[in-house]
Parts: C-alpha cells; sequence; structure tokens
C-alpha cells in the first residue's frame, strides 16, 4: 500500500508535541494565576478608592456627614456608603474573594471600621485612615499589595506596597 502526503503523525510525533504543549503550560499556568491575582487586588482598590470619593463628595453635596462602613465590622465583607444616621444605602461594594483580606486602622481617633467624611469632606475624629487590600493568604506579598490613605482634609490616594502602613500587615 502506498502512503499518500496525507498519512497523518507518527505516535513519536504526536508525543513530542504533547509534551511541549505540557511544557509551556507548566510555565503559563502560575503566571496567569498572578495576573489574576493582581487585577483582584488592583479592581478591588479602584473600587474602594470610588466608594471613598463618592462618599465624600456626598458629604459636601449634601452638607452632612456620610460614612463608608465595612460589613458586618470586617472590610473584606464589602462595604456601604450611606449618610451618617440614615439607613438608605448610596452605594455598597462586593465581599471579596476567600484568601483575599483588607486591613485597616483609623488614626487619631475614630473606628477603624467606618470612614466618616463632614460637610467639608475632611475626615471626622481622625488624622487619617489606612487601608490594605492584601493578595491571598496562599500568595502573600506586601510590596505586590495595595494600600489606601485618607489624610485629615479628605485627600485620598493609593500606591503599592504596604510596608510600613499603621494598617495590621497583610500575611
Amino acid at each position: 500500500m502506498q502512503q499518500g502526503a496525507n498519512a497523518g503523525f507518527s505516535l513519536l510525533e504526536l508525543l513530542v508535541t504533547i509534551a511541549i504543549i505540557a511544557i509551556l503550560a507548566a510555565f503559563a499556568v502560575p503566571a496567569m494565576r498572578e495576573v489574576q491575582i493582581r487585577t483582584t487586588v488592583t479592581a478591588t482598590t479602584n473600587a474602594l478608592v470610588v466608594a471613598l470619593n463618592i462618599a465624600r463628595a456626598e458629604a459636601v453635596k449634601r452638607g452632612r456627614n456620610v460614612s463608608i462602613v465595612a460589613e458586618g465590622g470586617n472590610w473584606s465583607n464589602g462595604w456601604t456608603v450611606q449618610e451618617a444616621g440614615a439607613t438608605e444605602q448610596l452605594l455598597s461594594g462586593a465581599a471579596l474573594p476567600n484568601d483575599y483580606q483588607i486591613t485597616a486602622v483609623s488614626s487619631g481617633g475614630g473606628a477603624n471600621t467606618a470612614v466618616l467624611f463632614n460637610s467639608t469632606g475632611a475626615l471626622v475624629a481622625a488624622t487619617s485612615f489606612d487601608l490594605n487590600i492584601c493578595r491571598p493568604t496562599y500568595s502573600p506579598n506586601a510590596t505586590q499589595s495595595r494600600r489606601v490613605i485618607i489624610n485629615a482634609v479628605g485627600g485620598i490616594r493609593s500606591r503599592r506596597d504596604t510596608t510600613g502602613s499603621p494598617a495590621a500587615a497583610c500575611s
């Protein structure tokens, strides 16, 4: 029987191809996991900064105190923006995926579970407020986690690296 041009692959060629694909996948999977971790931390940081800016803007607009409060006293469970003393929610943030966490500390007074802005957009009771958005516990790295800093006059900024943050360290 004569073999034509489309005879197919030999078993050896097929095994070599599968081995090459397996080696490439072994390198790609960890890299994709790292991309997913960084994306989750960045997206959470951005959502938190947006919520803080909305709370501050609403406080100025309404001429009343507006707070952003950790759900159930834990920032990792999400957050709610609301006028102080009111039950109406202006905005809420979703809980973090398992193994991710947010740690927070209020310096100079105030609770660690709420950020309160007054009618001028400044912090109430606190001189600063720090939040650390931490990578998952199975891949910790303080230099790749994110930190949100709110100063006394209500200025909000974020940066990579939680080293030196007064909030609890990312672990």
